[in-house]
């Protein structure tokens, strides 16, 4: 594993209630700073956070997501 310079590690928590957008937010982010290649959905399905087939199968996020 490479070494970090500690100055330059950023952690960020989402916290809201119920279908307040926190997973669309998320994706977004990551979409927009270049982490993932395509900008999933919560409704369609194609969401990097909603990984678990009850996640995907219900449309709504379960239980907690983490992504670098």
């Amino acid at each position: 594993m490479g070494k970090f310079d500690t100055t330059k590690i950023r952690n960020l928590g989402i916290v809201g209630q119920g279908d307040a957008g926190k997973t669309s937010l998320t994706e977004a982010m990551l979409f927009n700073a270049g982490m993932t290649d395509r900008l999933g959905k919560v409704d369609d399905g194609t969401s990097n956070m909603d990984f678990e087939p009850e996640e995907i199968k219900r449309h709504i996020t379960i239980g907690s997501s983490l992504h670098h």
